[in-house]
């Protein structure tokens, strides 16, 4: 897995309303599935895998380059990482801090981990160890030298992609438990059937 910092794309290199369009092209659609398949829709820095609202991200920033060696799928959560700037001020979900006992790539794992199975922000951040909040600056060497952490709390747009991520993600995580509930019941189920069997309870 690569490793993953606090960071930010120059302004001077925002998409602009023009480069979001070419988003639309097919040559662009057909590129973006070449890359999915390529790195199996699963994110380079935390490996988290979805079908769905997985971002094929530009390495060094340039959305106008778009050589597949600097094309890389990731996930939402670590996208906002990557892009701490839209995550802290635009969207208003991500928190940085001083302090962690894991490094950035765990945090991400550990957070969505531990939401999944209920946890409360306060409780993600005990366990990670955050301490100490700061505040976002662009400037690299700084926050280089921080950890971020995707909060829980609504994003300002909730039309956003990061915001539909999470609804498909909890509907997605909680059928995935209901499969595997089901096949435990099965499971128990068959246990049960082979010990009731005739063969056995005549002693066979």
């Amino acid at each position: 897995m690569k490793m993953l910092y606090p960071s930010f794309a120059p302004p001077a290199r925002w998409r602009s309303a023009l480069q979001g369009k070419l988003l639309e092209n097919p040559a662009w659609r057909q590129l973006r599935r070449k890359i999915l398949d390529r790195d199996d829709c699963t994110c380079n820095y935390c490996g988290y895998r979805s079908e769905k609202f997985q971002i094929v991200d530009h390495i060094d920033g340039n959305p106008e380059n778009n050589a597949e060696n600097n094309l890389q799928v990731v996930c939402q959560m670590c996208n906002l990482i990557k892009h701490a700037g839209q995550g802290c001020v635009i969207v208003g979900i991500v928190d940085l801090y001083k302090k962690s006992k894991f490094t950035q790539n765990e945090i991400i794992r550990i957070a969505r981990d531990m939401r999944d199975c209920g946890a409360s922000d306060e409780r993600i951040i005990m366990r990670i160890g955050l301490e100490e909040t700061a505040r976002f600056r662009q400037d690299l060497d700084y926050l280089k030298g921080l950890y971020g952490f995707v909060t829980s709390r609504p994003s300002q747009d909730r039309n956003d992609m990061y915001s539909k991520w999470v609804e498909y993600h909890k509907l997605h995580n909680s059928r995935t438990n209901m499969d595997r509930h089901q096949a435990r019941l099965m499971e128990q189920n068959e246990q049960e059937d082979f010990t009731k069997s005739p063969c056995l309870m005549r002693g066979f």
